[in-house]
């Protein structure tokens, strides 16, 4: 099949989407996702400021939210507007998405400590895991994870799992990525 084919239900054509390692980045999107960021997840442009602007408050008024999250987090529009994309633009579900994010440093450590991409050489030499430049025909990203080819006796299971962090962790940068979401394969085959 060729990587330009359209579905006939979708307007997103199976092509090279470079990963933006800038977050959050709204300017030059197509018309298009913010007509699937609607339908999808009811985000609307004329609420949209107001509604992140509730969110701020409320992680203000949060305790508990205020005793996970460092003073250097992060509370700019972009960030905000990932996690109200996430709980599909309402605010008491944004709050828990950001509440159980919050929480992986603490929860996961073994995995997020050892979240940095140059030090997981042994897992991306082992062609384990991945996620696709190419969007599928719904406009989302692809993650494909061999359970097949791991061998957790030369890559040990924290850092498996913490370059799976990494990667979701980069495509949920991403606003297309946010609005469309991603698909996940799994290869067992040979597990």
């Amino acid at each position: 099949t060729s990587t330009r084919e359209m579905n006939n239900n979708s307007e997103f054509l199976v092509e090279q989407d470079c990963f933006s390692l800038e977050a959050d980045v709204e300017e030059g999107i197509d018309e298009k996702w913010w007509k699937l960021a609607e339908n999808l997840l009811g985000e609307q442009r004329s609420t949209k400021d107001s509604l992140i602007d509730e969110f701020r408050l409320a992680i203000q008024n949060d305790p508990d939210l205020q005793s996970q999250m460092t003073s250097s987090a992060p509370l700019d529009k972009g960030y905000l507007t990932r996690f109200l994309r996430a709980g599909r633009w309402e605010v008491a579900a944004a709050v828990e998405v950001l509440r159980s994010y919050s929480c992986l440093g603490r929860d996961y450590t073994e995995y997020v400590s050892r979240a940095i991409p140059s030090k997981l050489d042994r897992v991306w030499s082992h062609h384990i895991n991945t996620m696709t430049e190419k969007r599928d025909k719904f406009g989302r990203r692809v993650y494909i994870f061999r359970l097949g080819q791991w061998d957790p006796a030369t890559v040990p299971v924290e850092e498996f799992y913490a370059s799976a962090f990494v990667l979701l962790e980069l495509v949920s940068r991403e606003v297309k990525t946010q609005i469309a979401g991603v698909t996940v394969v799994n290869d067992v085959s040979g597990f």
